[in-house]
């Protein structure tokens, strides 16, 4: 039998007919009135299987992201512009005395405390922020270097490749009378940047864990010598750090400083640490282990009562926002 020629057919119908049958069905389904599909000689995706390709949005709403234990976790400031948070402070060691002069000395020797601590957010202008905690002390502790009411307030924001600039204040401040002691605040400037990639593999899990680094700058406007009780004025720091978050709420952080030899106080740490949990959706309980007293690296000697794990304190808190 003689071979075919010309185009190859499917049962009977060749390739054109059967072109040409696709497109009347096509045409036969279509919406009426509705314009013709242009044809395009534009390849699709290598990954596309059939279908219509659309493009992936660049940012997903919230309020589209599942809860779990494997969700992005809230970014600090998000949400409500007003954050409370009403807490119990308790330090370790409380016979500790520690070490200031003036209105400028060691955060561990404070007795029982509590606190309310009111966060302002700027909804319409992110990262602004205004922040107040107000002390309640419990027992005789007090000394004269311990505030009444702690603040601060400036620019931050709690995501990698983002600069900040605040103002705080831990000196003896007091509510009555009224004595905020300003020019003995310090003025940090900072960026905050992921923890590199080269050495995620070692500190993170990857189940959705997550470190957040900062480097700031920081400048106190005057402070007093321990040794003399001379008042100074300026100087500066480096505080480089970073915090370790959890999507289950779990946390710790870690600080290292550095200051002129000449310039660092008793009760100024070469370190700070912490650890604790914080709920990923408030309102919520916080737990948390925090040291902010004069730590020293190994080799250096801490004043008394200074520098130990029984320096820090556990505090236990509840927070909303609204």
């Amino acid at each position: 039998m003689p071979a075919r020629t010309g185009s190859p057919s499917h049962g009977g119908f060749s390739t054109s007919r059967c072109a040409a049958l696709r497109a009347c069905v096509v045409a036969c389904f279509a919406a009426p009135g509705a314009p013709a599909l242009a044809q395009t000689d534009a390849p699709l995706p290598a990954a596309q299987r059939g279908g219509t390709f659309v493009e992936p949005p660049a940012v997903i709403d919230p309020a589209y992201i599942p809860s779990g234990p494997n969700a992005p976790a809230r970014a600090a400031g998000s949400g409500a512009p007003l954050t409370l948070r009403l807490a119990l402070e308790l330090p370790l060691d409380a016979a500790a005395r520690g070490v200031g002069i003036g209105r400028q000395g060691s955060r561990s020797s404070r007795g029982a405390t509590l606190q309310a601590e009111l966060t302002w957010r700027s909804a319409a202008y992110p990262g602004w922020f205004a922040q107040g905690r107000f002390f309640r002390d419990l027992s005789g502790g007090r000394q004269p270097w311990h505030p009444d009411v702690a603040y601060a307030f400036g620019y931050e924001r709690y995501e990698p490749g983002t600069f900040s600039l605040v103002y705080s204040n831990y000196t003896g401040t007091r509510l009555h009378p009224l004595r905020l002691n300003f020019n003995e605040g310090q003025l940090s400037a900072g960026y905050k940047f992921a923890l590199p990639e080269a050495v995620q593999p070692l500190l993170l899990a990857g189940d959705g864990d997550t470190a957040l680094c900062s480097a700031n700058l920081q400048w106190t406007g005057h402070y007093n010598e321990a040794a003399t009780g001379a008042p100074r004025d300026g100087r500066p720091s480096i505080a480089l750090g970073c915090r370790y978050t959890h999507p289950s709420g779990w946390f710790g952080h870690f600080t290292a400083l550095a200051w002129r030899r000449s310039e660092q106080q008793p009760w100024d740490p070469d370190f700070t640490y912490g650890l604790g949990y914080a709920p990923p959706q408030w309102p919520g309980f916080v737990v948390e282990y925090a040291n902010y007293s004069g730590n020293r690296w190994p080799g250096r000697d801490a004043a008394p009562g200074e520098g130990r794990l029984r320096s820090g304190s556990l505090l236990l808190g509840w927070t909303t926002s609204f």
